[in-house]
């Protein structure tokens, strides 16, 4: 129990983080429902705070939380305050909201928004050395338990991990879900977890509902050394190769795709084509028999930049359109691959990089829509 009298008219502020049934109030053990995890009292005020805390997503019961707000009725200025690691207010909690209870405050916070004001106000020059050390060790700890946070940037305490990025390309691939299903109609689903396939990087993709390798979607991928946004175009979705071998096929619609990448081309650091052949041991070990894989600054302008370092050469291309045509009974896959290289982007390792990658699935789409396109 922490007892705190900031000032004299305010009363005293108990704080407590025993799970004990009696006390404020409780006079029979039987009687009590509930027990939160904390809670924050004022008699003078007549103000009660019952705090109920979660580490995993999705676990809020709206039975517990009646039982804790009945626990703090009795007061003139009742509050719940639920803290979770989801990234948006739990339905739950909105439900709840709607529930008649008498002058009930009921409030609701994610990990990330209490581990962003802890980092606020760290920051704060006026804070004593231990206030300093208490905050300190507050975002020390939550930053051990990633799993709670949200999307907090592209960063390694020692150099790559593949268990961190795991952790990384979650919290993002979470925070990305409802933005990417808003954008692209088809695209709802996710794989069923992270593959830890390669000591070297980690993937999760967005697709179709039936399965991502039935159709074109889009894969998200960490690893040495950049952050990865792919549109794939897989072996088994025979429109989506009718239609790249049309395009193809035509000057007038290979000029019509140019024209989309183009576009795109200035809205990204790197841009590269990838073809690769391969095939499959056990239907699961995928072994690459042939692999094109170029940097679209090599077809010059319009997609080299100023800065450009590399050296135009119009074979790439010209390999890429002969292999895309002539496929046929080998397991082929095409992507356009976004590269964020970690040495390089500005902010890469910051909360903010989340922006950038929903602006970058957003100018994706006339890619998607074209490579869709039936016409």
């Amino acid at each position: 129990m922490i007892i705190i009298q900031p000032f004299r008219k305010s009363g005293i502020f108990e704080i407590s983080t025993q799970k004990v049934p009696l006390g404020h109030g409780d006079s029979d053990a039987d009687k009590v429902e509930s027990v939160p995890d904390a809670w924050i009292i004022n008699e003078t005020q007549n103000l009660g705070i019952a705090i109920e805390v979660k580490d995993r997503k999705n676990n809020i019961r709206i039975s517990q939380l009646k039982s804790h707000a009945n626990r703090i009725s009795g007061y003139d200025h009742p509050y719940l305050l639920a803290i979770t690691p989801d990234l948006h207010t739990p339905d739950k909690i909105i439900r709840l909201r709607k529930t008649d209870f008498t002058n009930l405050q009921i409030i609701w916070k994610s990990w990330d928004e209490i581990y962003r004001w802890l980092k606020h106000l760290l920051n704060k020059p006026s804070n004593a050395s231990r206030d300093e050390f208490l905050l300190t060790s507050m975002i020390e700890y939550l930053e051990r338990r990633r799993e709670v946070l949200g999307f907090q940037g592209i960063k390694f305490s020692k150099g790559f991990n593949v268990d961190e990025a795991k952790e990384i390309l979650r919290s993002e691939m979470e925070e990305l879900h409802p933005y990417v299903k808003n954008i692209y109609k088809d695209l709802v689903a996710r794989r069923g977890g992270i593959p830890t396939t390669s000591v070297m990087g980690v993937w999760d993709s967005f697709g179709d509902a039936e399965g991502f390798t039935n159709d074109i979607h889009i894969t998200i991928g960490i690893n040495e050394d950049s952050h990865n946004i792919l549109m794939v175009v897989p072996n088994s979705s025979n429109k989506a190769w009718n239609r790249l071998k049309k395009i193809f096929s035509n000057e007038k619609y290979r000029n019509e795709l140019m024209t989309i990448l183009s576009r795109y081309r200035k809205t990204v650091p790197h841009l590269y084509i990838e073809f690769v052949q391969r095939h499959f041991i056990n239907r699961r070990i995928g072994i690459n028999d042939g692999h094109l894989f170029f940097d679209l600054d090599v077809m010059g302008k319009p997609f080299m930049k100023k800065n450009s370092k590399t050296k135009q050469s119009s074979i790439w291309f010209q390999a890429l359109n002969e292999a895309i045509i002539n496929k046929r009974n080998l397991n082929g896959q095409v992507a356009f691959w976004t590269k964020f290289f970690l040495n390089e982007t500005k902010g890469i390792d910051k909360p903010e990089f989340i922006k950038t990658v929903k602006s970058t699935l957003k100018n994706l789409k006339p890619l998607y829509e074209y490579l869709k396109s039936d016409s």
